[in-house]
């Protein structure tokens, strides 16, 4: 008898039914723990495929609305990054608990305000940081405090992408205030660095640039981040479309050379084409999962190599788990069959609010983490090292249970 199948099963109502969202959905889809109960979005025509998929699910016009629904628990949030904070103070207000998209808000004062609104509320924020959640993230982590291969003293990590050369709308191209890839992707390489080395960092020293002035916002970050410990970690992110840093990890699919840049100079005379496609990343009629959906989440991490080194060992991603090169050996950890982040990320969220057990990725983590993309931005400005005051450790969810199941 399947005893998980008795829990509490939680509502979830998805706000802004985007690419974010329909990334989620499998996850949610395939969780005996929560079932899609409702949806808002300012766009009709998204609302309709929806509503042609999820039948059963209430569909709303704003967040507003759908946070006074009763079928609704736990409120996911995926729209644009400079909508959080009011939307996401718009459900904790009514005492909804949160799961919000990164970066969790665009200034470190609106980020505060979340949280004293979540706590005044009694509801909990949670960041979807999922690739923090990754198995080769979680095995690293264990590692670093096991010590069985020694103290962790240096983590690099490097992605190399067709980032900037997606369809972008206008938006995503407009500079301004938490603009471009630092503040895209840099929440998850920053985040996951956070949880394996413990949370705390010390300081930061970056830049953040410009390469192709067309597509109007920063392209690449390279950032040197040093923790309280001792501890430090570099990171590399370019999403300009030349070299693709799959190539380094032992057994990921490489896409084909300038893939991106190739489609969108093919449109180029095209009028709309790139906002067309990138609104097309909205969710469309079938997008919802199949029972049997085999997606994961893993791809994002084997984009490019991360190397932790240990006193005893230097350990790296491969295609299955981790390839660790010893004092006198090399072996293999795999950690195909352990799951996906994103299951990793609501089972903690459930728990959470079902068990009561601490939330890791909460608000308070979300924060310390945009608090380095602050940073990075001001030491790019400043060209120095910036310290760091908002840092928290993680939480390591072993700490609390160890099972995979939860308690009837």
């Amino acid at each position: 008898m399947n005893r998980a199948r008795k829990e509490r099963v939680l509502g979830v109502g998805l706000v802004g039914v985007g690419g974010a969202a329909v990334n989620m959905l499998p996850a949610f889809e395939r969780s005996p723990y929560f079932k899609i109960t409702a949806a808002a979005d300012r766009d009709g025509e998204v609302l309709q495929r929806f509503a042609h998929d999820y039948p059963e699910a209430k569909t709303f016009g704003s967040v507003e609305e759908l946070a006074e629904c009763d079928a609704v628990d736990l409120v996911y949030i995926g729209t644009p990054s400079r909508l959080h904070h009011a939307h996401a103070c718009a459900a904790l207000t009514r005492g909804k608990h949160v799961l919000i998209e990164k970066p969790m808000a665009v200034t470190l004062e609106e980020a505060e305000e979340m949280i004293v609104v979540a706590e005044r509320n009694g509801a909990l924020l949670g960041v979807n940081v999922k690739h923090s959640f990754e198995p080769r993230i979680g095995e690293l982590r264990r590692l670093a405090r096991s010590g069985e291969l020694g103290r962790l003293r240096l983590v690099n990590s490097w992605r190399y992408v067709n980032w900037l050369y997606q369809p972008r709308s206008k938006a995503e191209k407009t500079p301004g205030w938490g603009s471009g890839i630092l503040w895209r992707q840099g929440p998850h390489q920053f985040d996951y660095l956070r949880t394996i080395c413990g949370g705390l960092l010390r300081s930061v020293r970056g830049t953040c640039q410009v390469f192709d002035p067309a597509r109007g916002v920063p392209g690449a970050y390279s950032a040197f981040l040093e923790f309280e410990d001792g501890t430090v970690c570099t990171a590399t992110c370019s999403g300009y479309d030349h070299f693709n840093s799959r190539r380094l990890v032992p057994g990921s699919k490489e896409p084909r050379h300038g893939e991106a840049r190739a489609v969108l100079a093919a449109h180029a005379a095209e009028a709309n084409w790139e906002e067309a496609a990138a609104a097309g990343e909205r969710y469309q009629i079938g997008d919802r999962p199949k029972a049997n959906d085999a997606s994961s989440s893993s791809g994002w991490l084997l984009g490019g190599p991360v190397i932790a080194s240990f006193e005893r060992g230097d350990v790296r991603f491969s295609a299955t788990g981790l390839i660790v090169d010893g004092d006198t050996e090399q072996w293999e950890i795999p950690l195909q069959d352990r799951g996906d982040g994103r299951d990793g990320r609501l089972t903690t969220f459930y728990r959470a609010i079902t068990l009561g057990q601490p939330l890791p990725a909460d608000g308070r983590w979300g924060k310390a983490t945009q608090e380095v993309l602050v940073a990075l931005e001001d030491s790019a400005a400043k060209r120095t090292e910036v310290m760091l005051k908002h840092q928290t450790a993680v939480v390591d969810p072993l700490d609390h249970d160890e099972r995979i199941g939860l308690q009837a």
